[in-house]
């Protein structure tokens, strides 16, 4: 399709990021891909001078992405632990920034893997888009988008849906806060895939393109067709990105 800008992530060689792993960076432009999407969980780790060095060197872009812990954790009960989830939002930004990326995206609003009982209430949702909404204005002194992906119901409790990760991007109502939708995800959780694609093509940032088994992508049951006329029909030009384990 023509405009879209495929990405891959990093994670399909390695699971954890430093300077010993720039090679990736080659490895990426050598099979073709437009971007390497680098992952921010181990923060300190990251080298946004040397990443960004390499990438210029072998003419790709880059995006970032991370998934919020327990003590950084945008909902977390205590003020200090959602200070230190908008600090870790800003250090990312800051390092995207630096590596000469606009799009950071990810579990961006809460704990990675964060349960709790019964339904998420109205403060949960405010205390996400306190915090992001801090992290957006932020985020547009660096020139950097800032995504929120939907993840199924097993590693998150807050945004599971299209609709719901429509509805925190609304709430936050910042002009570079945009929507991260992932097909591994959408499987779980979405009646189908068609659908929430479009509905959410005008707010993405990202896409992952990830089979629901997380494997090759057209060795299961993601209706692809239907994400791609999707996006098509949108006229989607924005990043897709391969995130596949196997």
């Amino acid at each position: 399709m023509a405009g879209l800008r495929y990405a891959v992530h990093a994670y399909a060689w390695t699971n954890s990021w430093s300077n010993d792993t720039l090679d990736i960076i080659d490895k990426a432009k050598a099979l073709g891909f437009d971007l390497v999407e680098v992952p921010l969980m181990e923060i300190d780790k990251v080298d946004a001078a040397a990443i960004k060095a390499r990438a210029d060197d072998v003419g790709i872009a880059l995006c970032t992405s991370t998934a919020c812990s327990e003590a950084t954790d945008p909902t977390g009960e205590d003020d200090a632990v959602r200070k230190a989830g908008s600090d870790y939002l800003k250090q990312c930004i800051k390092a995207t920034a630096e590596m000469g990326g606009t799009v950071f995206t990810g579990v961006t609003y809460s704990a990675i893997g964060r349960k709790i009982t019964g339904r998420p209430g109205e403060v949960y949702w405010e205390r996400a888009a306190s915090v992001m909404k801090d992290a957006a204005r932020y985020a547009q002194d660096h020139g950097v988008t800032l995504g929120i992906e939907a993840i199924n119901r097993y590693e998150t409790f807050l945004i599971n849906t299209t609709d719901q990760a429509l509805a925190l991007m609304q709430r936050i109502d910042e002009p570079n806060v945009r929507v991260h939708l992932d097909a591994y995800h959408m499987n779980i959780e979405e009646c189908d895939f068609y659908g929430p694609t479009k509905k959410a093509a005008p707010h993405l940032c990202h896409f992952h393109l990830s089979e629901s088994h997380r494997g090759t992508p057209g060795t299961g049951v993601v209706d692809w067709d239907g994400i791609y006329k999707a996006l098509g029909e949108a006229k989607y030009d924005g990043i897709v990105g391969l995130e596949s384990f196997e």
